[in-house]
C-alpha cells in the first residue's frame, strides 16, 4: 500500500508547477491553488479522522480505498473536460486533497497493526514508498520531457487503480477480524481500549503539548513544502531541467531509505523524543544548504540530508504519537500530525507562489529558511521526554 501510495505522491506533488504551468497557469495562481488545496484538507482531515476513530461498519481499508477512487476519477476528469482555467484549477484542487488526506489513513492502517502488538516494521513499508517515490520521480521527470505534462494524469490512474486493489486485501476490521485481536497493549492504552473516543476540543485540552509541537512541525514543513513545489523555479537559474527537478527529488527520496528501513533497530538504542529533536534541527541545516547553493550538485548534496530530517520525522512522529496518544484516539492523533504537515504545505504553497511573483528565488529560500529555524526551536522546547 505503501508504494503505490508514494508512487501516486510522487507523480502528483512533485509535478505540480510542471503540470500547472503547462495549462497556463502562472507561478502565483499555482501558489493559491496549492493552498487552497492543502487548506481544504486541513479542514477536512480532523473530521475524517473523527469519523475513522468511531466507524463500525467501514473499514479503515475501505475509507482508503474510497479516497483513492476519487483521484482516479478527478485524474479522469481533468483528461476529459476542456481546459478552461476555472475548471482546471477547481479539479486540480479536489484532487490534490484527496492526495493529503489519504495519507494519514495510511499511516493509521499501519498503527492498526503496531498498537495491537504486531511486529509490523513500519520502517520497511515507508521506505519501500521512499524508494517507490524516487524511481516514479525519475521515471515521470524524463516521460514529461519525453511526452507532455499530461502523462501525469494518465500514471495517477494506473497507480491509484492498483491502490485500491491492494488496500482493499487488507483486513482492519475492528471487531471480528483476523487481526482484530489487540495481544499486547500496554499502560493506559489497555484501560482506553473499549473506550469511546473524545472529541477534537477535548483532545486539543487533554494533549496540550502535543497541539503547541503540531505547531512548530507546521513551520518546518513550510520550507520542506517551499522545496517540493518549486524546486522546478529553484533550479531554473542554475540551469536545470523537469529531468534535474525529477534527478533532485529522486536523490532526496533515495536518502530516506536507510533511515526508514533500519529504524525499528535505531529506535531500540535512542530514545524517541531525541530522534524528534535531531529530525527538526536537520529540517534547518538543510534548509540552509539549499539557500546557500550555487549548483545542482551543491542542490542534490542538500537534498541528501534528507535522511536525519523529514524521513527521520516521518517515522519518529508515527511512533512518537502512537506512544503518547491513548489508543481510542489514535487515528485522530495520527491525523493532526499529518494535518500540521498540511498546515505547513499550506502556507509553503501560498508564500512559495507569491514570493516568486514578487520576490526573487534567493529572497524566497532566505524567508522559507528563517521560518525553518523557527520551527526547529519549538518542536525542541515542546517534545515530552518522558
Amino acid at each position: 500500500m505503501q508504494v503505490p501510495y508514494w508512487m501516486g505522491y510522487s507523480v502528483l506533488g512533485t509535478f505540480t508547477s510542471v503540470f500547472l504551468l503547462s495549462r497556463g497557469f502562472t507561478n502565483g495562481q499555482i501558489g493559491i491553488v496549492l493552498s487552497l488545496a492543502n487548506l481544504l484538507a486541513a479542514i477536512i482531515q480532523p473530521f475524517v479522522a473523527s469519523f475513522a476513530d468511531r466507524m463500525e461498519r467501514i473499514r479503515l481499508s475501505q475509507l482508503a480505498a474510497v479516497m483513492a477512487l476519487l483521484l482516479v476519477i478527478f485524474s479522469g476528469m481533468l483528461l476529459v473536460l476542456p481546459k478552461v482555467f476555472l475548471v482546471v484549477a477547481f479539479i486540480y484542487l479536489l484532487l490534490y486533497a484527496c492526495l493529503v488526506l489519504l495519507q494519514p489513513l495510511t499511516i493509521a492502517i499501519g498503527t492498526f497493526f503496531i498498537s495491537r502488538g504486531y511486529g509490523l516494521n513500519f520502517g520497511l513499508a515507508r521506505g519501500l514508498g521512499s524508494l517507490a517515490f524516487a524511481g516514479a520521480a525519475a521515471v515521470t521527470g524524463l516521460l514529461i520531457e519525453r511526452f507532455s505534462a499530461t502523462i501525469i494524469l494518465y500514471l495517477l490512474i494506473a497507480i491509484f487503480l492498483f491502490f485500491i486493489v491492494v488496500t482493499l486485501a487488507i483486513d482492519t476490521r475492528q471487531q471480528g477480524g483476523t487481526y482484530s485481536a489487540s495481544l499486547s497493549i500496554e499502560g493506559s492504552h489497555q484501560s482506553d481500549h473499549s473506550e469511546t473516543p473524545i472529541g477534537l476540543i477535548a483532545f486539543a485540552k487533554k494533549y496540550q503539548r502535543f497541539m503547541f509541537l503540531l505547531i512548530g512541525v507546521s513551520l518546518l514543513f513550510v520550507f520542506h513544502t517551499i522545496i517540493n513545489s518549486y524546486m522546478f523555479q529553484i533550479m531554473q537559474p542554475l540551469g536545470g531541467t523537469e529531468s534535474n527537478v525529477g534527478s533532485s527529488l529522486s536523490v532526496a527520496a533515495i536518502s530516506e531509505l536507510p533511515t526508514m528501513f533500519f529504524f525499528f533497530y535505531l529506535l531500540r538504542h535512542v530514545r524517541i523524543h531525541s530522534l524528534m529533536q535531531l529530525a527538526a534541527i536537520f529540517f534547518s541545516i538543510k534548509a540552509g544548504l539549499i539557500l546557500f547553493a550555487g549548483s545542482i550538485f551543491l542542490i542534490n548534496l542538500a537534498q541528501s540530508l534528507q535522511m536525519f530530517g523529514f524521513a527521520l520525522h516521518t517515522m519518529a512522529s508515527v511512533y512518537y504519537t502512537n506512544q503518547i496518544i491513548a489508543q481510542k484516539d489514535l487515528v485522530k492523533g495520527q491525523t493532526l500530525m499529518a494535518t500540521a504537515n498540511t498546515i505547513g504545505g499550506i502556507a509553503g504553497s501560498f508564500l512559495g507562489g507569491q514570493m516568486l511573483s514578487f520576490l526573487s528565488v534567493s529572497m524566497m529560500l532566505l524567508i522559507g529558511t528563517t521560518i525553518s529555524l523557527a520551527g526547529t526551536i519549538i518542536v525542541c522546547l515542546t517534545i515530552e521526554k518522558k
